[in-house]
């Protein structure tokens, strides 16, 4: 168990739920020292969608260390990333067919940003009330689930615009009447506030997180494409958390049988080994001018070689 001895030389920024030190991992189970197990109920916060050290995560990331464990994209393209391309292509929704892999769900939610604010010359975004996209400083501006978030970070960077999650049960409606509200309230934020001309995109969790792991209703995601189509406005949806079969099928935009132009993945996709994504179409992603984005560890091999693990294990 952690004392405060033992956290000394760790910042305390980071907080702790609990005072466990695990040595080892196995499907739910934690293991510490003196060999108690403990069920990890929050699978490493939505991480390990695979159980812990998986024996076929395990055994890819073993391989893939023993031959190479870095190749800058920039310089070198490793078969391991060329082939985990070719596996999101082969899940991800019909028009998503082109990749730009980073390290973090905060960090591909800034590149995805990126890409919408290149590709269509405009500028604002669009959230949502309850929203949790990451903890760098574009991410948290788009974070509004906890004040904690932005405390003492004043002020964030601008032309973000929070509109209501259609969360029927935090308003005390019907289903139907809150998707109704929201929907009005979100083409009232289009003429009051951010015009459709000077929106880039309105960036969605399907499944609200931290603001309470709601679904949002189909009807409501299909009327948001209906919108963001008519408008030329890119619809991202942030699929860090919901991804990877954490609702049955998956990707959570699937119950809503609609395409976002923009997917943003993470968590689950490398069963603990730190991966993200950004998924678009290829013609989409070809307006993202070369060198102005890109990273140090993004696509690196052994990454890709865990996550290329992970969708096996799960698609079998």
């Amino acid at each position: 168990m952690m004392s405060a001895q033992s956290l000394a030389h760790l910042s305390p920024v980071w907080s702790h739920m609990t005072t466990m030190q695990p040595v080892r991992g196995e499907g739910i189970y934690l293991y510490d020292a003196e060999g108690n197990r403990f069920i990890d109920f929050t699978s490493g916060i939505g991480v390990t969608n695979t159980g812990h050290s998986h024996p076929r995560v395990v055994k890819a990331i073993q391989d893939q260390a023993a031959n190479l464990l870095h190749g800058q994209i920039n310089i070198v393209v490793s078969p391991a990333v060329i082939e985990l391309s070719e596996r999101l292509n082969g899940i991800t929704p019909e028009n998503i067919d082109c990749f730009f892999f980073s390290n973090s769900g905060a960090e591909a939610t800034e590149g995805a940003v990126k890409l919408a604010r290149q590709a269509t010359k405009r500028q604002n975004l669009i959230v949502f009330q309850g929203s949790f996209h990451g903890r760098t400083a574009q991410t948290m501006a788009m974070t509004t689930s906890k004040t904690v978030y932005r405390a003492g970070y004043q002020p964030l960077p601008g032309g973000i615009f929070v509109t209501p999650f259609p969360y029927a049960y935090y308003y005390g409606w019907e289903e139907e009447a809150t998707i109704d509200w929201c929907l009005h309230q979100l083409h009232l934020l289009l003429k009051s506030q951010t015009a459709p001309e000077e929106t880039a995109a309105i960036v969605i969790e399907p499944v609200l997180g931290e603001g309470g792991y709601v679904p949002a209703p189909a009807r409501f995601m299909q009327e948001l494409r209906e919108l963001c189509t008519h408008y030329g406005i890119l619809l991202v949806a942030d699929e860090v958390q919901s991804g990877f079969g954490r609702t049955g099928k998956m990707f959570a935009v699937e119950h809503a049988n609609i395409q976002p132009d923009i997917m943003i993945m993470a968590k689950g996709l490398g069963s603990g080994v730190p991966i993200s994504a950004v998924g678009a179409s290829a013609e989409l992603m070809s307006r993202w001018i070369p060198g102005s984005h890109g990273g140090t560890y993004g696509g690196n091999a052994l990454a890709a070689a865990a996550a290329n693990a992970t969708i096996q294990v799960m698609l079998e």
